[in-house]
């Protein structure tokens, strides 16, 4: 084989995770059809802010190319596909449209080359059930091959955090491997264990098994966060000068409880946390269940957002501080100023934004082109009544705000 690898994806997961594998010294054929982001990785750029990336695209240049085309997928031994999915369509439900399109292009090179087989690896997540009712059958029609004899089928998500993608990858907490039979799940984790720097915990489960748990694993993190969430909305009510680090810091100390995930803030955001927390509920109700915990989550997670809303409503000049869904990156998907604005909660105001990064500022212009961006965090706190601090990140500079100033600090970093 040319390529160990031919690898379909390569957004904020996915070249991470490629790139990782060429500098580990296996064969990379990396496709994407994002030309803007080719044109980055072909210069041996990195298209965006992530720790780590710029050096993981400079030590895998020998062992990776990048193409929009899928030519090279018969002479590779795998075929990794992480995609973005699911993606919500029309009628509220998730597709697996981009999947079923890279499979779909993968199988219909492999049918035209005559390769006798081949290896399937999926990292997107996915709604249970759709690698036993779409992707298997998919590839069965287009090729005319038996699951087991002329082609394996296997599932490792990531569990993975925006800002320490490469390191996670590195160090994770656990490998999960779904598989269409054991002699494949082990023959896939020694492949992804050449990026390991350390022994983990490894579970091998069946194909359906790792749908659910990938998806059960987010939504157990949100119901955490939310937990912590409606304590500090509990504690404001109660008391205004309770605080709840205080509580969540002495009750995390039990070994049961712990203490990631349990900082009362803002609402959670991202791309990964509201999507499985939809799909743990859109499951449930495909099998006639109604998952009652996600939809506290979300009812928790909007109460959040309404009560920071109602401490700048009253307010014409507003300033928006760190624009990331959480600290340390430029993703501003499902974070709180990007909720803010999608749903106009600050309609009638004036809305100056400061982030370390440019491309959280261009996001949200893409949002609302009618905020303000400022230069710096003096600028800004000239040209506002009310400062609200939006994710939580410490690294800003809060010793000079005026004290005129109100302040919204869900995150009580001052």
């Amino acid at each position: 084989m040319k390529y160990d690898i031919s690898f379909i994806g390569l957004g904020k997961l996915g070249l991470p995770l490629a790139t990782n594998f060429a500098k580990k010294g296996k064969k990379v054929l990396a496709i994407d059809l994002n030309p803007q982001l080719l044109e980055y990785v072909k210069q041996g750029k990195s298209p965006w802010v992530e720790t780590d990336l710029q050096s993981n695209i400079d030590k895998a240049s020998p062992n990776i190319t990048y193409t929009n085309n899928y030519n090279g997928v018969a002479e590779s031994e795998y075929s990794i596909i992480l995609v973005n999915t699911p993606s919500k369509s029309k009628d509220g439900s998730f597709s697996n449209e981009y999947i079923i399109s890279s499979l779909t292009s993968i199988c219909l090179q492999l049918k035209e080359s005559k390769k006798p087989n081949h290896k399937f690896i999926l990292s997107s997540t996915v709604m249970p059930g759709s690698i036993k009712n779409e992707f298997i059958p998919l590839i069965n029609n287009i090729l005319g091959w038996e699951l087991d004899n002329q082609y394996t089928f296997s599932y490792v998500p990531d569990f993975v955090a925006i800002g320490n993608i490469i390191e996670n990858f590195h160090k994770p907490d656990f490998v999960l491997v779904g598989s269409s039979n054991p002699d494949t799940g082990r023959e896939i984790h020694k492949l992804y264990s050449c990026m390991l720097h350390e022994i983990v915990p490894t579970s091998f489960l069946t194909l359906a098994e790792g749908e659910l748990a990938k998806v059960a694993l987010n939504a157990y993190i949100t119901t955490k966060i939310s937990f912590a969430n409606y304590l500090g909305l509990l504690a404001e009510k109660i008391d205004p000068n309770i605080n709840v680090d205080n509580i969540t810091s002495a009750i995390g100390q039990d070994k049961r409880i712990g203490k990631k995930y349990f900082t009362a803030g803002g609402p959670y955001g991202g791309t990964c946390f509201p999507r499985d927390t939809w799909a743990y509920l859109q499951v449930s109700n495909k099998v006639g269940m109604f998952a009652e915990q996600m939809a506290a989550n979300e009812k928790i997670n909007n109460d959040v957002l309404n009560n920071i809303a109602s401490k700048l409503s009253n307010h014409k000049k507003i300033g928006l501080v760190g624009l990331g869904f959480k600290p340390g990156t430029s993703v501003v998907t499902e974070g709180v100023a990007a909720k803010l604005l999608k749903l106009n909660k600050l309609s009638n105001s004036k809305i100056h934004v400061y982030d370390t990064f440019k491309d959280s500022v261009n996001s949200l212009l893409e949002i609302n082109p009618n905020i303000i961006p400022t230069n710096s965090l003096a600028d800004l706190y000239s040209k506002v009544d009310i400062i609200l601090f939006c994710n939580g990140d410490k690294t800003y500079d809060t010793s000079n705000i005026p004290s005129n100033l109100k302040i919204v600090d869900p995150w009580r970093i001052i």
